[in-house]
């Protein structure tokens, strides 16, 4: 009996399912490794320490042994189909119904223990993922706040930057400061502080719909970014502003009225990363002298007040069911820019 046509079918039916079932599998994998985290865009992370070093190179190794591994596998794969397929051709091995039963008996072997091994691997594959991705992941939060940190926030920036230099994407900056933490730590204790900013974090967390990112920029400052004209992000940063003042803060069994204090500043022409920090900066500063508790807007020439900020009290501390910070400064140069900024805002009062 003439045996080589039905091995030539068989062949190839088999070799064909073969590598189709592996692309899938491969196909689906690749899937996986691709597919975004979804709250990376928005840079909100659940707190946990960042990863070290030493972590993240031994993830690396160990994907790296099982990427050399499944390889490995995939090539005595190849070998013994190639070796089959080389008996088929020759003919003179396989002449009988026993010699084609047989080779039929390695195939099946070869196939379900590369089946095997797939499922292995992508059980493997899947955690290992799973792994690099939360160290990545961790690499890029601050750890109290679960906030994204000033190295991811500086990464979206850069996004940011790049789009607006590709198709004049506008964004906006608003830097934010707790106003008077300092006092805050030292009247209450490092826990106090270390809760108003979690805090804090939370409740900036509540307009993540209206902010493209939300980090913690560095001790008790913030910052966000907008797809929006600074007008329009400093309207979100005095909403933020006013929810704040409104609402004390419970914290290590205190009640602290906590007012934050921000600048905002919006990408120009001609315009570098560096140049738009340092105007929203100069605003949140201009805030700052304005007597706190406030919104300010860098124009690209000077900086102006944004909405209707109560006047600052210069009273004593309240003794009523929650703290409030009062500075005064005694600095000479601080008086007379202050003094600038008053007749500023009673100008535009009328």
């Amino acid at each position: 009996m003439n045996t080589a046509p039905v091995l030539y079918l068989m062949m190839g039916v088999l070799l064909g399912t073969t590598f189709l079932s592996l692309g899938i599998v491969i196909g689906v994998w690749m899937g996986k490794r691709n597919s975004p985290l979804p709250s990376h865009s928005l840079g909100l992370h659940h707190s946990s320490p960042a990863p070290e070093p030493q972590q993240l190179l031994d993830a690396l190794k160990s994907f790296a042994a099982w990427t050399s591994d499944f390889s490995g596998d995939f090539t005595r794969y190849q070998s013994t189909m190639s070796s089959l397929s080389r008996r088929v051709a020759d003919g003179k091995s396989v002449k009988t119904k026993e010699d084609i039963q047989s080779l039929l008996d390695q195939i099946i072997t070869a196939n379900k223990n590369l089946q095997d091994r797939l499922d292995n691997a992508e059980h493997k594959l899947d955690t290992q993922t799973k792994q690099l991705d939360g160290y990545l992941s961790e690499a890029r939060t601050d750890a109290l706040t679960g906030l994204s940190n000033r190295r991811a926030f500086d990464q979206k920036m850069e996004e940011c930057f790049q789009k607006w230099n590709q198709n004049k994407q506008q964004f906006s900056l608003a830097l934010v400061d707790i106003d008077h933490f300092k006092r805050i730590n030292d009247t209450y204790g490092h826990p106090a502080g270390d809760a108003v900013l979690r805090e804090i974090a939370s409740r900036l967390k509540g307009f993540s719909d209206e902010a493209i990112h939300i980090a913690r920029f560095g001790g008790e400052e913030f910052a966000l970014l907008f797809e929006a004209s600074s007008t329009a992000s400093a309207a979100v940063m005095e909403k933020i502003r006013c929810a704040l003042q409104d609402k004390p803060i419970d914290a290590d069994g205190h009640s602290i009225k906590v007012t934050l204090s921000s600048g905002v500043s919006q990408i120009a022409n001609n315009d570098r990363i560096a140049k738009l920090v340092r105007r929203s900066d100069e605003a949140l500063y201009t805030a700052k002298m304005a007597g706190r508790n406030r919104v300010f807007i860098h124009n690209g020439t000077l900086c102006e007040v944004f909405g209707n900020p109560l006047p600052q009290s210069t009273d004593t501390p309240t003794t009523n069911s929650h703290e409030e910070f009062v500075e005064i400064s005694t600095d000479p140069v601080e008086q007379r820019i202050l003094k600038q900024i008053d007749r500023m805002l009673t100008k535009d009062s009328f």
